[in-house]
């Protein structure tokens, strides 16, 4: 048999080494083992504790489950945050995540258990994920958009990811989109994109639209602070002209931000993920970005649906340790 060379036992490696990944969200904790850019087993979930040392415990004990049946080589965790992923500090806080800003995920984790742990923001990891499974890497520029409460953007240049001088490259959900100081966002900033096209911006704009209105123009009326993304949505399948008509707001706002990407980096292609991405319109989106964008920018222009989903951010993760390991072989 002929002896494998150095890049062959490297490429070899970097599909089949397992890896644990984590996605580390407000709300849920979510872990699986990953191999070949693909989950190997069935996520397991556990409540997002309090306290960043009640967290990390939790990201540990599930550590020690997958241990138990599966040899992993590394860990990779994606968390809301800003992350300096030399050191594998949150060095930026999340509101859905308090007290977790300053936190020493890795070395905490890499002293515990004596593996390689990476730490990246999840919208990056997402990214990363659908840069190296969903059929990207011929893309010089790959923009990818999580679409849920908030959002989230993580940027992939030439098969890396974009990062930033202080690490909060991405955090375009803070793109101001008007002048208006008509909206505060959870930032403590006004009328940034997220306020308008994320989900918490489309039920604003269903109660501005609505306001003084009875219910028998609109199902959306009197609803109040009870008035939720499911409830603008599905009224606006049931053919509710309101609901409709804060949908296709919605849809300017989304295209508001992604113009702005579009002028500011020339990708090849939008990737939406995320919670709301369900209810993107590509084909109005799709023209709604040619209207507003230079055409030498939008005529090779790419939108498209994820492929990986909820999973993004743990293949993501997963990945990016893996390749920080086989960087070493």
């Amino acid at each position: 048999m002929a002896n494998l060379q150095s890049s062959d036992l490297d490429s070899v490696l970097k599909t089949k080494m397992p890896a644990l990944g984590v996605d580390l969200g407000g709300t849920k904790i979510s872990a699986a083992v990953v191999c070949d850019q693909q989950l190997a087993t069935e996520p397991r979930l556990e409540p997002t504790p309090h306290g960043a040392d009640k967290i990390v415990e939790a990201v540990l004990c599930l550590l020690s489950e997958f241990r138990k049946e599966h040899l992993i080589a590394g860990v990779g965790i994606a968390t809301a945050g800003i992350v300096n992923v030399d050191t594998g500090e949150v060095v930026g806080s999340t509101g859905n995540l308090p007290g977790w800003e300053g936190t020493p995920i890795r070395t905490i984790i890499e002293r515990r258990t004596m593996l390689p742990v990476h730490v990246e923001n999840d919208a990056n990891a997402s990214a990363y994920g659908e840069f190296r499974a969903g059929g990207l890497r011929d893309k010089r520029c790959l923009v990818v958009i999580t679409l849920g409460t908030g959002i989230g953007v993580g940027i992939v240049v030439d098969g890396r990811l974009y990062r930033g001088a202080h690490w909060a490259a991405g955090e375009c959900g803070h793109i101001r989109i008007s002048l208006d100081n008509k909206r505060l966002c959870t930032c403590g900033l006004f009328d940034c994109w997220e306020a308008y096209g994320a989900g918490r911006g489309l039920v604003a704009t269903a109660e501005e639209l609505v306001c003084g209105l009875t219910e028998d123009q609109s199902e959306l009326a009197g609803k109040g602070k009870s008035l939720t993304t499911q409830a603008v949505t599905a009224a606006a399948a049931r053919g509710d002209i309101m609901a409709r008509r804060a949908m296709a707001i919605w849809h300017e706002h989304l295209c508001a931000g992604m113009v702005t990407l579009a002028h500011t980096l020339d990708p090849d292609c939008f990737v939406l993920t995320g919670g709301m991405e369900q209810f993107v319109d590509y084909a109005l989106l799709s023209e709604l970005m040619t209207d507003r964008t230079l055409p030498r920018i939008a005529e090779k222009l790419e939108i498209r649906r994820s492929v990986l989903g909820k999973d993004g951010g743990m293949i993501g993760a997963a990945q990016l340790v893996l390749d920080q390991i086989t960087a070493g072989v």
